[in-house]
Formats: structure tokens, sequence, C-alpha cells
């Protein structure tokens, strides 16, 4: 079992003041995973017209931030709109917040998500000429982008190897690893996001981000996850035990 190393920022203390252990896995199970899990959405991934190939990180950027707390299939036709009708950074910081409101309220908070994309549009002219940075860090700089945002954006617009970690994702490294619940925050649960770092396979690294959250909205749902059904369930913690008691009963 190999023992992750220390992660960036402060990880969180008990009581006492020390860091509680760290998360290990089982390297020989992280390929097989890896690879399982790509061979199941090469065939059984969802389908977005933002993952396809001639998508501009701008057009990115906005669907990510469409997509905070928000299903991607309620997101779809709405990004599609906005992004016909605004096409650029500079067409979208001189749109009517009354227009932006209108197109997004079908998603919910809509004036807050209108008043975002401008700013963000306007930081986008005024900063980088109309261009979306390519760092994290700059990235999580603009209005309405957290970590998982950035790190999606860096990931698919710029073909960096950086991991994607939300609810859907952190559900499902909790199931396969028998970790305890993170902190509320994801942007801070730091162990969780080195491990994510580690089972990301470097050379495929957009392909598998998209897995694991397609794994996530479909199968690995946070109630009644379809473990009978699900191509990682037998090297998963979780999935093993379910799929065990289930077939107990049945005998």
């Amino acid at each position: 079992m190999k023992r992750l190393g220390p992660p960036k920022g402060r990880r969180r203390v008990n009581a006492r003041g020390e860091h509680p252990p760290r998360p290990q896995f089982d390297t020989l199970r992280v390929r097989r995973l890896r690879a399982t899990l790509l061979n199941w959405a090469s065939s059984e991934g969802r389908q977005f017209f933002w993952r396809e190939s001639n998508v501009t990180p701008y057009q990115i950027l906005v669907t990510e931030i469409l997509l905070t707390k928000t299903k991607a299939h309620l997101v779809e036709a709405v990004a599609a709109t906005l992004l016909a009708r605004f096409g650029d950074p500079m067409a979208l910081a001189a749109a009517r917040p009354s227009d932006l409101e209108l197109l997004l309220y079908p998603l919910g908070l809509h004036r807050k998500r209108a008043r975002h994309l401008k700013a963000c549009a306007r930081i986008l002219v005024e900063r980088y000429g109309g261009e979306v940075p390519t760092s994290v860090t700059d990235l999580m700089q603009l209005p309405f982008v957290g970590r998982y945002a950035a790190n999606a954006i860096a990931c698919v617009a710029f073909a960096q190897s950086v991991p994607v970690l939300d609810a859907n994702v952190s559900r499902i490294y909790q199931r396969v690893f028998s970790l305890p619940a993170p902190p509320k925050r994801l942007a801070s649960a730091h162990d969780l996001w080195y491990l994510a770092a580690q089972v990301l396979p470097k050379s495929r690294a957009k392909e598998f981000n998209w897995a694991i959250l397609d794994l996530g909205g479909t199968i690995c749902v946070a109630r009644k996850p379809a473990c009978e059904r699900c191509p990682i369930a037998l090297l998963c913690d979780r999935g093993v035990a379910t799929i065990a008691q289930s077939r107990r009963r049945r005998a």
C-alpha cells in the first residue's frame, strides 16, 4: 500500500493538534480503476457540446460557471443559447444584465450568475486581452470560479493534468477507498485533492475526469447507487460489500 505524500496547503487537525492519517491506496487497484473507468466511458460516457474538440476556452469557462451547483443536462440548452448570442468576452461584457438574467432564469441564481458572468467577461477583456488565463491560480481569481471549475477549465481547455473534485467525485473516492467524509468545503479537502491527483492518469487526464464525473452523475449517485451496474464495483470497498450483501439476500 502506497502512502500519500503531504498535500499542499494546511490540513485539518484534531482536538490535540494532530493531523489525521493520510489516505492510502493500492497502486495496482488504482491502475485497474483507471483502465476500467476509461474503457467504460468510451461507450457509456455522456455527450455534451462542451466536450467536443472545437470548443474554445471561453466557451468552456462560461459553461463551467453555469455548471456550478447545477445538473449538466439542465445547463446544455441554456449554455448553447447564451454562447450563440454572446460569442466572445467582449460581447458578454457589453450584454445588458436583464438579457442575461432572462437567459439564465431556468438555472436559478440568475441574477447572481448574470452579475458574475459580466464581471468575468470584463476582467478577460481588460486584464487578459479577451483571452482566458491558462493557470489555475489566475482562473481562481475570476468571479464564480472556484478550485473545481479552475481545474476543469485548465484540464479541458489547456490540456493540463489536474484533477477535478466535486461532490460526485468525492463520493466515489469515499466509497472506493473507505475514506471519512470530507469537510463541507471541498476546496479545503487537501488530502482528497492530493489523492485525486495521484489517481489521475497524466496522459488521459481530460478523459478520466469526464469519466469519473459521469460515473458519479449516473451510477454512483448519492442515494441508491447502482453497484450491480457499476464498472468499478469490484475495485470499490463499498461496491464489494453491497454486492456481497445483495447476493446473500438472494441465496
